[in-house]
């Protein structure tokens, strides 16, 4: 396996969320400081969200549970016997393999005959590890997209971007109304390596002063390669 194709298999493991605790915390960190890494991630998540928004949703029957229960029950009864473990990395392996196998059928289908050339440059971080804004810059460095991971969106607030260079006072770059495709224009060479964006929760329609009237729960720094 090269060293590129390692890669792309630890950042569709952290999708998935087949790490171990130490490992995701690491690869956590790395988000912030790693923007090939981000972007690694970023493809996977959206790639992996395609069977997501296609699936309906199907309530279980009444007694699956109870058969789970049982099936449990009955495994454990069993556990003493002896028996050859698989390794971790086997079951890793298996997992990610059926999700890819699912993802390129359900790709086959519907892929998208154009892809936007996206490079990510900021990851947006706050209090928890697993949760974090991606934001993408164009081709025209004139529009950024702001996608979100294991964020849900309030019902009774907004989120508001900030972009935040130097000492200059934040500027509002508007709402991050859904997960995904979130355009934002940007003024010209507004964005650099010393340039932070930042989210703030505010009420519905967004602050009513020149900078956030609410805590700032996510922000990170621009990272240009």
């Amino acid at each position: 396996m090269s060293a590129q194709e390692n890669e792309d298999l630890v950042a569709a493991e952290y999708v998935l969320g087949l790490t171990d605790d130490a490992t995701r915390q690491s690869l956590d960190k790395r988000l912030n400081e790693d923007a090939a890494f981000a972007a690694e991630v970023l493809r996977w998540q959206k790639a992996f969200s395609g069977p997501d928004r296609i699936t309906p949703s199907v309530a279980p029957a009444p007694g699956v549970w109870q058969r789970i229960e049982r099936d449990l029950s009955r495994a454990a009864s069993t556990a003493s016997a002896p028996r050859t473990s698989a390794h971790p990395g086997f079951w890793l392996g298996w997992g990610l393999a059926a999700a890819l196998a699912g993802f390129l059928i359900v790709s086959y289908v519907t892929r998208p005959d154009v892809t936007p050339a996206l490079q990510p440059v900021a990851v947006l971080s706050g209090a928890q590890p697993d949760a974090q804004f991606v934001v993408s810059l164009d081709k025209s460095a004139s529009l950024i997209e702001v996608s979100a991971l294991n964020i849900t969106l309030p019902a009774d607030k907004n989120f508001e971007l900030w972009l935040i260079k130097g000492s200059a006072a934040p500027q509002s770059l508007g709402l991050i109304a859904r997960r995904e495709g979130n355009a934002f224009k940007l003024p010209a060479g507004a964005l650099d390596n010393q340039t932070v964006l930042a989210v703030s929760l505010e009420p519905l329609g967004g602050s009513k002063q020149a900078g956030p009237s609410g805590p700032v729960v996510f922000q990170g720094r621009v990272t240009l390669l």
